[in-house]
């Protein structure tokens, strides 16, 4: 499901948006997240756009839920498999923590976390890019790449709007 611009510019709150990319970029199109915040940095940058915070890592951790509670909006960035659509931007919801291992950390995770701990519940929503292959050492897939700048496409279309 892809958010309408209508829907999110009415729930988002700008006034602290964190763009949290992870994924690891030595594993073709497993970095596009971190990928998506180098690009929406240098956009940010030339639109001196204020408010708007990055981070980036190989994979969701336990101390992220401290780093959210900072922020009254953020938007999780990660490569995905099974999306049948270029990308997928969708809320979401808090997920109680049922295993054992920090390894499997999803978003709704660190939100949850975030909202048990700190008593804070940012708006939280992750926008998924489609990947193709997670080969070693490997450039990213053209087809992914594209699927990366419709990506951005939508976001910045949604950041205009937003700072209108």
């Amino acid at each position: 499901m892809i958010l309408t611009e209508k829907s999110l510019i009415k729930n988002l709150n700008k006034n602290k948006i964190l763009f949290y990319g992870y994924g690891n970029p030595g594993r073709q199109d497993d970095g596009l997240g971190v990928f998506f915040i180098d690009e929406l940095i240098k956009y940010i940058k030339k639109n001196r756009l204020k408010n708007i915070y990055f981070d980036t890592n190989y994979q969701l951790n336990i101390e992220d839920a401290l780093e959210i509670s900072k922020y009254d909006s953020v938007i999780f960035i990660d490569a995905a498999k099974k999306i049948k659509k270029s990308f997928n931007f969708k809320k979401i919801k808090p997920l109680e923590i049922n295993f054992y291992t920090t390894h499997n950390m999803l978003p709704e995770n660190i939100l949850f976390l975030c909202i048990k701990l700190y008593d804070k519940k940012p708006d939280a929503y992750l926008l998924t890019i489609k990947g193709y292959k997670w080969g070693v050492n490997e450039k990213p897939t053209e087809k992914a790449l594209k699927n990366l700048k419709n990506a951005l496409i939508y976001i910045k279309k949604l950041i205009k709007i937003l700072y209108k």
